[in-house]
């Protein structure tokens, strides 16, 4: 399992490790310019690179991504992201998506980017994901699906799935999956029991370990659990930032002669 600095950062950068900032769930909005900007002046010193896991805006407009994007730029660092709900709320997600990718962001949707990290390579594959449960959960959330929404949803997922599965043919030392919804179960302990089907779904999860990752990274579940695992074992972090409690979190990959 990768290993979690739990102050927010080691600073070490070690030859043969890739460290990873990750957060979600930071819906920021216009008003709140000028507040982002000082949490992550130091986050150069602690990681390689910014993992943002959705819920980037506080209700979709493409003005609040900009200003989040304002108030990370120069951090000095590469920023990746997957869009969360929220981002999806006013339908300006394209907007969204050309906004941040023209300040150097990676967007990803059902895709996949490979970063050469000191002469190490980390391949990111993320999606936004969708809600549905798990087990029985998403046996009935299946039958009350409308047909056409249900055959996107497993196509993005294929989709998903075939990004993670490739990172490995180009060459990616370590892979993440990045998702806003949850692909385990057990990040969700914590919220209501009534709400669970609506932050996850398990076919995320099956997807990453048929396709394999070192670690799973999402946000959605602001009451959540910090860590999981999938049921093929690998590690799910919950980087909600409500979760968190902190600007964000640091996981430092290991060289892949250790990796377990």
């Amino acid at each position: 399992m990768p290993k979690r600095d739990e102050d927010g950062g080691n600073g070490s950068g070690d030859a043969g490790t890739i460290r990873l900032a990750a957060v979600g769930d930071l819906r920021m909005a216009v008003e709140q310019r000028g507040a982002l900007r000082p949490r992550y002046a130091s986050v150069v010193e602690s990681a390689d690179v910014l993992l943002l896991a959705g819920g980037l805006t506080a209700s979709g407009l493409v003005s609040e991504a900009e200003t989040l994007a304002d108030e990370l730029d120069g951090i000095g660092i590469p920023i990746v992201a997957v869009l969360g709900a929220r981002d999806h709320e006013v339908g300006q997600e394209s907007l969204m998506r050309g906004a941040l990718t023209s300040m150097g962001w990676t967007v990803l949707e059902a895709s996949s980017v490979v970063l050469d990290m000191g002469g190490m390579r980390l391949g990111v594959a993320g999606t936004t994901g969708f809600p549905g449960g798990f087990g029985i959960d998403y046996q009935l959330w299946s039958v009350v699906r409308e047909h056409r929404q249900a055959d996107r949803e497993q196509v993005s997922n294929a989709r998903f799935g075939n990004a993670l599965a490739e990172l490995a043919e180009q060459g990616a030392d370590f892979r993440v999956a990045l998702t806003h919804y949850s692909p385990a179960p057990g990040t969700l302990k914590g919220e209501r029991e009534t709400i669970r089907a609506n932050l996850g779904n398990q076919i995320l999860g099956s997807s990453i370990d048929a396709a394999g990752a070192d670690v799973a990274v999402h946000a959605m579940a602001r009451r959540g659990t910090h860590v999981a695992r999938t049921l093929g074992g690998v590690p799910v972090y919950n980087v909600s930032q409500p979760v968190l409690g902190a600007p964000y979190v640091v996981l430092t990959l290991p060289a892949p002669a250790f990796a377990g």
